[in-house]
């Protein structure tokens, strides 16, 4: 026979794992301190319905009080400054003018102006402050460039 000398058989490399997934390619799992092992399936499963009912109920939790009935408007009482003031017309007859004013103490609130008369929405820029007490339609609006000026809130019916 020859004597061919031939190379030294070395020991198997060990096997790739990637993390939270195992073996990923078959043979025998003899690793069993995976962290999710069998079960990643039920997990995978169980972690994709917890993000589904989270997108669900937690907008509804989280989301700020929009005052936007007359009534309600009337018996508000602002003390901060206007931060925020856009539109929404997600249908053309239906305009909705939005304030967000921010008090002293940091309390946001979120005023829906669509039943009022968009005259009032008009003359009041971002950086005023805005002072209104309750049971009143009154707002007096402090302004850089003129004096104080008193604006009456009118609703449509």
């Amino acid at each position: 026979m020859s004597t061919v000398p031939s190379a030294p058989r070395r020991a198997p490399r060990k096997k790739l794992k990637m993390p939270l997934f195992g073996g990923m390619g078959g043979g025998s799992s003899a690793n069993k301190d995976d962290f999710f092992g069998k079960n990643f399936g039920s997990i995978l499963i169980a972690m994709t319905g917890i993000a589904f009912a989270a997108q669900i109920f937690l907008p509804n939790l989280w989301s700020a009080k929009v005052y936007n009935e007359p009534d309600e408007i009337t018996e508000m009482s602002w003390n901060g400054t206007i931060r925020k003031k856009y539109t929404d017309a997600k249908h053309p007859s239906e305009i909705h003018y939005y304030l967000v004013i921010v008090g002293k103490k940091g309390e946001k609130k979120i005023v829906d102006l669509v039943e009022a008369d968009p005259v009032f929405f008009d003359q009041i820029a971002v950086p005023q402050r805005v002072d209104k007490i309750a049971s009143s339609l009154d707002v007096r609006v402090q302004r850089f460039s003129k004096p104080d000026t008193t604006m009456r809130i009118k609703f449509t019916e």
